[in-house]
């Protein structure tokens, strides 16, 4: 237990730069220098992880702390990989809030806004890639779009709805993809119902809940659902805060879905318990990967061997297309219009970091190019001349 606890706390304080260097360090140590499993286990348990809800380098951390020590080793790790980021991200939204509107922080934000939406598209074109292979995926990421984006349908109905479809596409005929549809619809309607009475700590617990236990695709994927939350239906935040929380979130330690804790902390400021907002929506943000996890890591090898999970998560990655272009627009209206027209140096920003990651031949890290933003825009603060005029 003693190595588990020194081994996650240091891997906590290092795990920036998004899942793939995050599992990249995990397979270092725990592969190659520890030995704790194999590779062939390894790449097993990233597969079973990929299947949950929930950030998959989180769960390959628990199922690792798991291994190692049994149920208590599991609940050790993934607290300890979670927690540098609570703290930092805590720490964020208190500045943000008691100093965001002095000229450093208020630089650093401007130059944060584009890269931040750079980011998201980035993470789109990725995806793209990856899950629109046909016409059938690209259809369904269109009709994601349009019910997210126009018909204002609940995220739950849209991504599930995508999931089964896709399913039901391969397997069942016309009536059972109806059948499914409405299914989904109906228990969507019922959950908004629900939550609409609670009060704001019990709002953000069940909202948090939702999320965790909804966070298929990664967590880019996750963010419509977030920002249909706590921007379009509780009201906690702006989409200026949203794509602040994405940015500064891409500069801490641990998963990225974490911008969580700082949605929450603006959440409970509202209601003057900004650290019980913090703390509540890290707790039950998190709980369903555990609660995942920990009771059906031995069923493992079953798991992984389901085609109709296989083909579910298939559908999902479509729908999430349409639903980070979605949220991409009114983002883009906060970065590139940041007093209402449309300003010439926040657009180049954004272009010029979203080339960095998508195509340059060496692409830079995520964490160097949103601090280089932060940079730039400090720069403007306090030397307006240099980039075209002070800041709106």
């Amino acid at each position: 237990m003693r190595e588990l606890f020194w081994y996650f706390l240091k891997l906590g304080w290092l795990a920036f730069g998004g899942p793939v260097g995050q599992i990249g360090l995990m397979h270092l140590q725990m592969v190659e220098r520890r030995r704790w499993m194999d590779e062939d286990e390894f790449v097993r348990a990233l597969n079973f992880c990929h299947l949950l809800p929930g950030p998959e380098a989180l769960q390959l951390a628990i199922y690792a702390g798991y291994k190692k020590g049994g149920y208590l080793g599991g609940v050790l790790a993934g607290v300890l990989f979670i927690l540098p980021g609570y703290f930092t991200l805590s720490a964020l939204a208190w500045i943000y809030v008691h100093y965001g509107k002095t000229p450093q922080v208020l630089g650093a934000l401007w130059g944060f806004r584009p890269v931040g939406l750079a980011l998201l598209l980035a993470a789109l074109v990725r995806i793209s890639r990856a899950a629109l292979k046909g016409v059938f995926p690209v259809a369904l990421a269109a009709a994601a779009f349009v019910s997210f984006y126009f018909l204002r349908l609940p995220f739950v109905l849209v991504l599930v709805g995508c999931g089964l479809l896709f399913v039901a596409r391969q397997r069942a005929g016309p009536w059972a993809r109806a059948a499914a549809a409405s299914a989904v619809l109906l228990a969507a309607s019922r959950a908004d119902a629900a939550e609409s009475v609670a009060r704001r700590a019990l709002d953000i617990s069940v909202f948090f809940f939702k999320v965790g236990l909804f966070s298929f695709g990664g967590a880019y994927a996750v963010l419509p659902y977030i920002r249909e939350g706590a921007v379009a239906t509780h009201g906690w935040i702006n989409d200026r805060q949203m794509i602040d929380a994405l940015a500064l979130g891409e500069t801490t330690p641990g998963p990225l879905i974490s911008i969580g804790i700082f949605v929450g902390f603006l959440a409970g400021q509202g209601a003057r318990i900004p650290w019980t907002g913090a703390t509540l929506s890290t707790f039950w943000l998190f709980l369903p990967s555990f609660l995942f996890v920990l009771p059906a890591a031995r069923y493992m090898n079953w798991l992984t061997s389901r085609p109709g999970l296989k083909e579910f998560l298939k559908g999902i990655t479509s729908g999430v297309v349409g639903l980070i272009f979605s949220i991409s627009i009114p983002l883009a209206r906060v970065a590139f219009m940041p007093g209402g027209a449309i300003d010439g140096i926040t657009v180049t920003l954004g272009l010029a970091a979203f080339a960095a990651m998508t195509f340059w031949k060496w692409r830079l890290n995520v964490v160097a190019v949103v601090l280089g933003g932060g940079v730039l825009g400090l720069l403007r603060a306090f030397a307006p001349g240099l980039f075209g005029g002070p800041l709106s």
